[in-house]
């Protein structure tokens, strides 16, 4: 536990053009526009904040002179903001890192938004001020001296509401979750990998180009495409409904044309080529993430070292890390054409990347958790299940050279672990592998696994209409899974050294469906779905703890999913990679070697080629 720690919080330039809603983190840093107007600190916990304002060379002489910075810890409200700041423009790096907005997502993850004035108004903890909005479009010099006073009474009282949240949800934390918070804020305020800024250039001057391949495919101009009323006629010249939803924000019927819409990406398989044609030019124009993706990637790279913004218990149920700062380093393709911006990003001349990977975790933990132990003894044997499953789905030895077959027996096995039915798994079949199955089929193999996992359906059917009613009842300790590594509380889960799952006012609906508050808004919520939700805590937890171990030796410059991804002299490859081979391979002691565990560890001059 921490028992003290500095809490620091910057005030800076920014007009209607120039803010951090307009730009990226580091961009705003880093322009020739940025300037702090001032910065409050509050040493310690029993120190009143100080205030000071001046230019850069003061204020970085108040700021070495304010805090021992190697030996101390510093908290902040979003330390990827202050603690870029502090680190890359005043060279300055604290012993540890902290950040109220993940320490508030754990604690209160059914809020809609974690700002400073929000959680300090949930907690009951006072105002935050409103003085910021007057002070759009003044520097340091346009401040009048009374302006300036009250300026410094604002920043004043943010930082010691920030201090004052901090040591409140300390109190509850884990130690493991600090250190990440720590490991990830650094992840983004000492970056390591690099960006090859003219091969992401040429990727997303590449990306431009097939979409106007697309386009002259199907015949349609660019605002056509672009406005829903007239790809709607286009598709109707075609002979083609348009397909519709009820939309979630009007509760009024809307077309479905968005990129996850399963209706319209059905059209890809539609018999006339012409509408497959134009629904691929639609999702093609629409989709512009890896076009946007390259763009602001090569932008960073010429400004220097490649900043990851990672957001600790970004994902409030499961506590997984998810993206920021406009940029979503979690969704980088490992095939396909946007697979080439992972080989955009590299290690500097002298470094290589080494991305360590912990084998299949998910379906790991869902066996074991369900008591599956014909399959964790086919795990611990060195089986592969998806080829070993594949075998069954086709009645011949399925090897990893039977990519295709082997490919849908891993969707399989990965889909319908958490209750897919045969329309979804059909679904999942043509999007991740490629392939079209009949809805007989579809069935075919979901009775298949069904019959073959009846501990993993078991499970569903107890987390349904055992576990939800126990919740509800605020009847706590009753055990989860088979291991005894979940029991239920008052509002969700707890879990050894973990902050557990919170299921925050669950409810029945009026038609009898479980529902939760998380991020401000309903969630429904099943037996499939409890395993789903308790299987990807477990793995994030197994998966983080293996991190945090990598990371006391070799510094993590990046954690994608179940990756480890460590940027290393030439000369430490061999001793990364075993040292990564070691903490993959070990679970944490609340496992209690119930979990078979395996990695790949690979390396490269580039992350993609390191995969």
């Amino acid at each position: 536990m921490i028992a003290d720690f500095a809490t620091i919080d910057y005030e800076t330039y920014y007009d209607r053009d120039f803010s951090l809603s307009k730009l990226t983190t580091d961009e705003y840093c880093m322009s020739s526009q940025f300037e702090v107007v001032g910065v409050s600190v509050k040493p310690s916990l029993s120190k009143e904040p100080i205030w000071f304002s001046g230019s850069f060379t003061d204020t970085q002489h108040f700021l070495q002179g304010v805090i021992d910075w190697p030996s101390t810890a510093v908290c902040a409200h979003n330390a990827h903001f202050d603690g870029f700041i502090t680190t890359q423009l005043f060279d300055l790096k604290p012993k540890l890192w902290m950040d109220t907005v993940p320490l508030s997502r754990m604690a209160f993850p059914w809020l809609a938004r974690h700002s400073l004035a929000k959680v300090a108004e949930h907690m009951g903890l006072g105002q935050k001020g409103t003085e910021v909005q007057t002070a759009m479009g003044l520097r340091r010099a346009d401040f009048t001296e009374a302006g300036l006073a009250r300026y410094a009474e604002y920043c004043c009282n943010d930082v010691a509401l920030c201090s004052l949240i901090a040591s409140k949800l300390l109190e509850t934390t884990p130690a493991l979750e600090l250190y990440l918070i720590d490991m990830t804020t650094r992840m983004f305020t000492e970056p390591t990998l690099i960006g090859d800024a003219n091969r992401l250039l040429n990727y997303h001057n590449s990306v431009l180009d097939d979409k106007d391949a697309l386009l002259e495919r199907a015949q349609i101009g660019r605002d056509e495409l672009m406005s829903n009323p007239k790809f709607a006629e286009a598709l109707r010249n075609l002979g083609v409904i348009p397909p519709m939803k009820m939309s979630a924000r009007t509760g009024k019927e809307t077309y479905a044309f968005a990129k996850n819409d399963r209706d319209l990406t059905d059209l890809l398989d539609h018999s006339n080529p012409d509408v497959q044609s134009l629904v691929a030019a639609r999702l093609g124009v629409k989709s512009t993430i890896n076009e946007t993706r390259a763009l602001r990637l090569m932008e960073a790279a010429r400004r220097g070292p490649l900043p990851v913004h990672l957001n600790h218990w970004g994902a409030k149920t499961t506590g997984r890390l998810s993206g920021g700062n406009k940029m979503n380093w979690q969704n980088i393709p490992a095939r396909g054409t946007g697979a080439e911006i992972r080989k955009c990003v590299g290690a500097p001349p002298g470094n290589s990347v080494v991305v360590g990977d912990s084998s299949n975790i998910e379906l790991r933990v869902v066996m074991s958790l369900a008591g599956q132990t014909d399959v964790v003894d086919k795990i611990r044997s060195g089986v592969d299940l998806y080829c070993d499953f594949a075998s069954e789905m086709y009645n011949r030895n399925i090897v990893k050279d039977d990519k295709k077959e082997r490919m849908v027996g891993k969707v399989a096995m990965l889909s319908l672990q958490y209750g897919a039915g045969a329309a979804r798994f059909k679904e999942m079949v043509r999007v991740m592998a490629g392939q079209v199955i009949s809805e007989a089929e579809a069935e075919r193999i979901v009775w298949l696994y069904r019959s073959r996992h009846d501990k993993v359906v078991a499970l569903w059917k107890h987390c349904n209409d055992v576990i939800l009613p126990a919740i509800q009842r605020r009847d706590v300790l009753q055990s989860v899974d088979v291991n005894g590594w979940f029991l239920t509380t008052h509002n969700g889960f707890s879990m050894p050294n973990s902050v557990g799952v919170v299921y925050h006012d669950l409810h029945r609906d009026a038609t009898g469906d479980w529902q939760y508050w998380s991020a401000g808004k309903k969630q429904k919520i099943y037996g499939g779905k409890v395993v789903e939700n308790i299987s990807q805590h477990a793995a994030r937890h197994i998966v983080m703890w293996q991190t945090a171990r990598i990371n006391r030796r070799f510094p993590v410059a990046l954690s994608v999913h179940d990756e480890a991804v460590c940027v290393v002299t030439d000369a430490r490859v061999d001793e990364c990679k075993e040292w990564m081979q070691v903490c993959l391979r070990e679970a944490p002691p609340w496992c209690r070697g119930s979990i078979p565990l395996d990695c790949e560890v690979e390396v490269g001059r580039t992350y993609g080629d390191a995969k």
